[in-house]
């Protein structure tokens, strides 16, 4: 038993199959889920985008035919705008995230696909160069920096897959922190 090589009978082989491309399915769906949602919400944050400028614009044109015992109004109309508009910039810069979870589960979703791919075939599944080639077509797909370092964790360190999880969880804190710093640091001038 202990040296008997490991294989799966091509029933094994077939289900592992339908999974991966059940799994493909299921990422592909809530992207389009999601892309219509984040579309809509994009949309209307567009619109109110463009209102607060008029609201903006309308407060000042106020101001003026009112004279001056509308000014204290005025400033607190385009403060509250302003204040709006800060917390919308903030909603579009979260929409920028949905848009890169999307990329990579488009490449999860793609990486899946290959290896359905690769298994299906008995000849491939036991060929070291289709691994290799298939290995370097999931590099030459991560266009994201964490994608890249986790792809460099996991084949290039053989670092366990948990623990590189972890690893980039802190990195991509440390990114974050950093990158709060530089904003505070850009309001302050």
């Amino acid at each position: 038993m202990a040296g008997e090589e490991f294989s799966l009978g091509s029933k094994e082989v077939q289900q592992t199959i339908l999974i991966l491309n059940l799994s493909v399915a299921q990422i592909d769906l809530s992207i389009t889920e999601g892309d219509n949602s984040v579309n809509t919400l994009i949309d209307s944050f567009t619109y109110m985008s463009q209102h607060i400028e008029q609201i903006q614009a309308f407060s000042l044109r106020i101001a003026a035919l009112a004279g001056e015992p509308a000014q204290a109004l005025q400033n607190e109309l385009q403060s509250e705008a302003s204040e709006l508009a800060s917390k919308m910039n903030q909603a579009i810069v979260a929409f920028q995230f949905y848009d890169k979870l999307s990329q990579r589960l488009e490449h999860v979703s793609h990486d899946i696909s290959g290896l359905a791919e690769i298994v299906s075939h008995e000849m491939r599944v036991k060929d070291a160069s289709e691994w290799e080639v298939f290995k370097t077509s999931v590099r030459q797909g991560t266009t994201m920096r964490a994608e890249e370092e986790l792809f460099e964790l996991v084949f290039d360190q053989n670092i366990p897959v948990q623990e590189a999880i972890s690893i980039m969880k802190e990195r991509m804190k440390q990114r974050m922190h950093e990158a709060e710093e530089v904003e505070d640091e850009d309001e302050l001038f």
